[in-house]
């Protein structure tokens, strides 16, 4: 026969065996939302990438495809870079409801990193955001997005081509 002190330590155990159980089960479901959250609202951004890639593989030939891009102003632009059945560096871009697709050598204008250290250069940022290429004034450019000295939200647009600085919006 058990004493009345061995079934209250055996309860006790009990009682933290279900604490701990309902403590695990509680963070996979915190992580399970936190996850579902995370792929729900990054679904909208692959679909894109996929169906700039395949755009891009039927109108560019692209073969390697790399970066993927975003470029929000007047219309939404997506873009691809990477490299086509020659193996040259490309950068493709696709309107986000439809248009020309623009399909451009890499090697004719200047590169994301080139755009990256101009601003770095000339506006000597806290921290650059995002480089991406658009269309602007029915010009290809690159939009450098950077956090100032101040911490303020600004974009430079960069003409694609001459690497000429096309606009700049300080202090947002």
């Amino acid at each position: 026969m058990q004493s009345r002190r061995e079934v209250q330590r055996e309860q006790s155990r009990g009682s933290s065996m279900r604490t701990i159980r309902n403590l695990l089960i509680a963070i996979l479901l915190i992580l399970l939302i936190v996850w579902s959250v995370f792929a729900v609202s990054s679904q909208p951004r692959n679909a894109a990438r996929r169906q700039t890639i395949s755009l891009a593989e039927k109108y560019a030939h692209l073969r390697s495809p790399d970066q993927f891009y975003i470029y929000n102003r007047e219309s939404t632009y997506y873009a691809i870079s990477g490299k086509n059945q020659k193996n040259q560096p490309i950068l493709v871009i696709v309107p986000q409801h439809g248009g020309k697709i623009r399909v451009l050598k890499q090697s004719s204008g200047i590169t994301a990193a080139e755009a990256r250290t101009m601003t770095k250069e000339n506006r000597k940022p806290r921290e650059i955001l995002k480089v991406a290429p658009g269309i602007f004034n029915d010009k290809t450019v690159w939009e450098v997005t950077y956090r100032n000295q101040k911490g303020n939200l600004c974009y430079d647009l960069i003409n694609f081509k001459t690497g000429q600085y096309v606009q700049n919006i300080n202090n947002l």
